[in-house]
């Protein structure tokens, strides 16, 4: 018996021997008819009639249809084409568009699936993607993508130019003129709303764009949020000063995890020739944090903002810079980088929510580098050092007191400075103990050597430096099923000045969201039969920040997570207007994943 249930099992996971499913017309009008097999006569077709692999469809010039793969595919047919299921079978479907237009919709396939549109003149191979595609008799064929992705490969090779294609949603391919190479395109606005109009069979003309009218009213509110947050240098600038060309650039509009529509703007820069910059902006039309507290079901962290906050603006950058220049060209930095012997001076990591034009609530971590760490190959470090400008080596690995530092509070508009020349100087590590053994900062001049300047906010009472206690942290348990939502909780105590009088947590949330703004879990990720770079447009990472007060306990006798917890209170560090007192940045891996594809040909070369 168990020989049989074994055998059973194996016979069903063969593809295409049996189980493989029909194609079925779903619906159809006007003149239409089908062919059960290659060498089948044409016959008229019904709704419902299974069309085997080897059969056929076709419409006359007033006929329109609709058919069903067993793996949810639709297709729909336009008047005077032949649509051929040339291959059905479990984990492989290819369909032959003889003539005519056609557009199809199909969903994400499992794992090892394929999914061939084919014409007399290419093959395109799809995922989940929706497109349209059109093939006339002299076998000149017409692809227009509206979502995902789709390759498509020319049977015979254009004269001039590639005859590989990867086409993205919003842009088109056409066979090439004789003598010339084919170019991808952007759809234009005609090309986009014929395509997305509704193509079920027997509508009328205004039928067909009902939905879309609603779709485009939809939308509309959509692109006009994005036409006003698309200003990004300008916003960019009024966070930071050092702003340039961008060497590269992405966006995404989104939900965050609270509900709120997001819009992520990202920059590559370099201000100098040894420096990179990465900007992460993030603006929300409207700001509400209902549901992140400790009391809530997900045991997050208080938010004393107001709810309802209007043109909120979070933000994120981070620099560093070289001992070398670098390359103009970003493809020339893999081996630029293998080939030298390039060491980074120093970096820093900068969060920021200025939704109040005259205040900026900010934390930054500085880094330096120490030739003498790790074996003598060096390494950036965070700690005391970085606040010192006398040239003094960091220090010993051993030293209780080599432990991550930030500067965190809240910069004002005064006499002295504007608070984004302030933020800027903190950016660049511009900035010095003032000695006081309070925690307050004073800023230097350019060369970072300096230590005269003005104080940070005069008495600098809003901006402290704070240096990372060796208390236990608070941080959720990490261990959990595939099934449960990707969040992390987090926070760490950090002393004020290094003076043992006053003490602040530093507390995050991390959420992995999709663009609807739904928590993922990690079987979305090890289940799913996209490709990374698939996944990863349609993934975010949201980090919410805390600087919260200390309820008193004593650093050494917080001894485990549930105590740490315990002491965190709610009520925040700083006071911050009524924007908001976290910051709270969506973290889109887009600029990540155009700069390797960018650098793709390079880091294989080197791998050669």
């Amino acid at each position: 018996m168990k020989t049989r249930i074994l055998s059973f099992f194996f016979f069903l996971l063969l593809p295409g021997v049996i189980f493989a499913g029909e194609a079925k017309i779903l619906s159809m009008a006007g003149q239409v008819e089908a062919r059960q097999t290659r060498e089948g006569k044409w016959a008229p077709a019904s709704e419902g009639m299974e069309i085997a692999e080897g059969g056929a469809v076709r419409t006359g010039d007033s006929g329109a249809a609709v058919l069903l793969l067993p793996n949810k595919s639709k297709i729909w047919m336009k008047g005077a084409s032949s649509l051929e299921v040339e291959q059905r079978q479990t984990l492989a479907s290819r369909l032959a568009l003889l003539f005519g237009r056609i557009k199809v919709r199909v969903p994400h396939l499992m794992r090892k699936e394929r999914f061939e549109v084919r014409t007399p003149a290419a093959v395109c191979a799809v995922r989940g993607t929706e497109f349209t595609m059109a093939a006339a008799e002299d076998g000149k064929t017409d692809l227009q993508v509206l979502f995902g992705e789709v390759k498509l490969k020319f049977s015979v090779p254009p004269a001039k130019g590639p005859s590989e294609f990867n086409i993205p949603q919003g842009e088109s391919l056409s066979s090439p003129e004789e003598g010339k190479a084919a170019r991808p395109a952007l759809l234009t606005a005609a090309a986009e709303r014929a395509a997305l109009e509704n193509w079920n069979p027997g509508l009328t003309p205004e039928q067909r764009v009902a939905e879309l009218k609603q779709k485009e009213n939809d939308r509309a509110q959509v692109k006009e949020f994005a036409r006003v947050a698309n200003n990004t240098q300008n916003e960019l600038k009024s966070f930071l000063n050092v702003v340039k060309e961008s060497d590269m650039e992405a966006g995404r509009t989104l939900n965050d995890v609270h509900g709120n529509l997001v819009r992520v703007d990202q920059r590559m820069m370099r201000p100098y020739a040894n420096e990179i910059q990465f900007f992460n902006l993030v603006k929300r039309p409207v700001y509400s944090n209902p549901d992140t507290s400790a009391s809530a079901a997900r045991p997050g962290f208080t938010y004393n903002g107001e709810q309802g906050v209007v043109n909120r603006l979070d933000y994120m950058q981070m620099t560093m810079a070289f001992n070398k220049d670098l390359p103009q060209r970003i493809e020339d930095w893999p081996g630029f980088f293998d080939s030298n012997s390039v060491d980074p001076s120093w970096a820093s990591f900068t969060v920021a929510n200025r939704t109040e034009q005259s205040e900026i609530f900010f934390v930054s971590e500085g880094y330096k580098f120490d030739p003498n760490r790790s074996g003598g190959d060096g390494e950036l470090v965070s700690n005391p050092w970085v606040l010192t400008t006398d040239g003094t080596p960091a220090l010993a690995q051993n030293s209780p007191d080599d432990r991550n530092v930030i500067v965190t509070g809240v910069l004002k508009d005064e006499s002295g400075m504007k608070a984004v020349d302030g933020l800027t100087k903190i950016s660049r590590l511009q900035v010095v103990d003032d000695t006081s053994g309070n925690g307050t900062l004073k800023y230097t001049n350019d060369d970072r050597t300096a230590t005269t300047g003005i104080a940070v906010n005069g008495s600098g009472s809003n901006v402290l430096w704070a240096i990372k206690t060796t208390a236990s942290s608070y941080d959720a348990p990490k261990d959990r099923p595939d099934s449960a939502p990707l969040v992390q909780y987090q926070a760490d105590m950090y002393d004020v000045g290094n003076a043992h009088s006053s003490y602040m947590w530093f507390a995050k949330e991390n959420y992995v969201i999709g663009n609807g703004g739904g928590i993922k879990t990690a079987s979305d990720f090890t289940n799913s039969t996209s490709d990374p770079f698939t996944l990863l447009r349609d993934s975010a990472l949201e980090s919410v920040m805390y600087i919260k007060a200390s309820k008193g306990t004593s650093p050494t006798d917080i001894i485990n997570s549930d105590l740490a917890k315990a002491d965190i209170s709610d009520t925040d560090y700083f006071t911050y207007k009524g924007a908001g007192t976290n910051i709270d940045v969506v973290f889109i891996p887009d600029l990540m994943v155009a700069a390797v594809q960018r650098m793709l040909p390079a880091i294989s070369n080197l791998k050669n």
